[in-house]
């Protein structure tokens, strides 16, 4: 007998419930007291029939053609997603790298010296970067590198190493919240049985900490990944753009831009929107989020003590990248030329 997959948890029921009462809340207060005012008119801005409509014309489109469009030169937009992607991938690889190793070689480090005179380095640091906004600290360290480093190839694309740049850059704030994660995760455990009976063996505490207490955290560490990569996608857009890296970021936000018919310079498009193109590229994203979200899942279930249904946990991820998907396309199928 099949066991019934449960997708909601409780605690998942209790953040519905919350989520609703919140836009009920809103409503009310924009709606002035008149809840129904408020969905009426938000129906009369944005109508689900128009929205279902366009979505129905993507799936034929597909089925038809076996694509979502092509660009005013004739190109078919996957071609472009094939171009401009992998540039992407790139630089959100090398960074999700960084932001993961060095997030937690500097939460080991902050735990480490939580108590020394270097933790003005440590947790001071990490809790400094954490406050700023991400977008801050990229334009600033843009200006400095124009400044002060005028020979790196700051707005190149095309060479292979183009792309470790970018993927510094986007690293920077999620390698600080990683470094945050893995040192709360570390301070929860100091105390612990396991840890005085280690140190009181006499073992290094370079030794406890790598073999005994990082084991133990790595499963509430690696519960954050889904978050690091969702920091590095929304980091990558502000840096493609500000940078020029020509990558699927900047090919969407062109793509986006041109919808704008108040531009003179964009008039040319007027007759070729790409919106199929924001969908394939917006996919390529939502896939990698999801792919990385069941990563989390595996390694999650790796190392925790109680072995718990994985396919289940998967199941979960699956329906919630759907419903996310579903909205991002949603969300897509409003933008219109001129709009």
């Amino acid at each position: 007998m099949l066991k019934k997959v449960k997708v909601l948890s409780g605690r998942d029921v209790v953040s519905i419930l919350y989520f609703g009462f919140v836009v009920l809340g809103i409503a009310y207060f924009l709606g002035d007291g008149d809840v129904s005012n408020f969905f009426t008119t938000l129906k009369t801005m944005l109508p689900v029939s128009d929205s279902l409509d366009t979505i129905k014309q993507f799936i034929g489109h597909v089925q038809a053609e076996g694509s979502l469009g092509q660009t005013r030169n004739k190109e078919p937009y996957e071609e472009l997603v094939l171009e401009y992607f992998p540039r992407s991938l790139s630089a959100i690889a090398t960074s999700f790298l960084l932001a993961v190793t060095l997030g937690i070689i500097k939460g080991i480090f902050d735990y480490r010296n939580r108590s020394t005179y270097l933790n003005f380095l440590g947790t001071g640091v990490t809790s400094f970067l954490n406050s700023l906004p991400d977008f801050f600290m990229i334009i600033v360290l843009q200006w400095i590198i124009l400044i002060h480093f005028q020979f790196i190839d700051f707005f190149g694309h095309d060479k292979w190493f183009n792309f470790l740049l970018p993927g510094f850059l986007v690293s920077l704030y999620p390698m600080m919240y990683f470094a945050r994660i893995t040192f709360t995760a570390l301070a929860k455990e100091d105390g612990e049985m396991y840890i005085q009976y280690a140190r009181a063996k006499g073992l290094p505490g370079r030794f406890v900490i790598h073999k005994h207490i990082l084991k133990k955290c790595f499963r509430s560490i690696f519960q954050h990944l889904g978050v690091v990569m969702t920091y590095v996608v929304s980091n990558l857009f502000i840096v493609e753009w500000l940078m020029e890296y020509k990558g699927a970021a900047w090919r969407m936000m062109v793509s986006i831009k041109r919808l704008d018919l108040k531009k003179p310079e964009n008039q040319p498009f007027a007759q070729f929107p790409e919106i199929g193109l924001i969908v394939e590229i917006s996919f390529c994203f939502v896939m990698l989020l999801f792919i990385t979200q069941i990563i989390s899942v595996v390694l999650q279930n790796k190392y925790d003590v109680e072995k718990r249904n994985i396919w289940k946990q998967i199941t979960k991820v699956i329906f919630q990248y759907f419903i996310i998907w579903f909205f991002v396309l949603f969300i897509i199928s409003y933008l219109k030329p001129g709009h």
